[in-house]
């Protein structure tokens, strides 16, 4: 599945801890210091105590699943249709929800809950992406 392209990624300037850690094989998420609490990496402040300062934090890098989908890209102009794309919601060990790609998954073994660990996609143009395959 590896070779199911997504597009290509740019940091915004948000995201370059983000990216740094994907390019490092490392997923950091937000998290709240005061508080405790992790959010996914597009959390900007902390609705529990209202802190606005949420650190990058590394994470486990292990999820469960919550749901997905089988996406069907465009066939090519030969005739030949790419494998399809399992996108997913996954729910990090820490707690927050985060949007992903399935890799190295069998469609029939898809279930929820299903553990999951993350993976690090390095391409060559754009930004290093975190995907997610079943745990051994």
């Amino acid at each position: 599945m590896e070779g199911v392209q997504i597009g290509v990624l740019r940091r915004d300037g948000r995201t370059d801890a983000f990216f740094d850690g994907t390019a490092a094989d490392r997923l950091v998420i937000k998290r709240c210091a005061p508080c405790g609490l992790w959010f996914a990496p597009d959390q900007v402040a902390c609705p529990g105590c209202g802190d606005e300062e949420l650190e990058w934090a590394p994470a486990a890098g292990t999820a469960t699943l919550v749901t997905w989908t089988v996406t069907h890209g465009r066939p090519a102009d030969d005739g030949t249709a790419p494998p399809p794309a399992f996108l997913a919601l996954v729910e990090l060990a820490e707690g927050p929800w985060l949007h992903a790609r399935l890799d190295g998954v069998d469609r029939a073994a898809l279930r929820e809950g299903l553990p999951l660990r993350a993976a690090f996609v390095h391409p060559g143009e754009g930004e290093s992406y975190v995907l997610f395959r079943p745990a051994d």
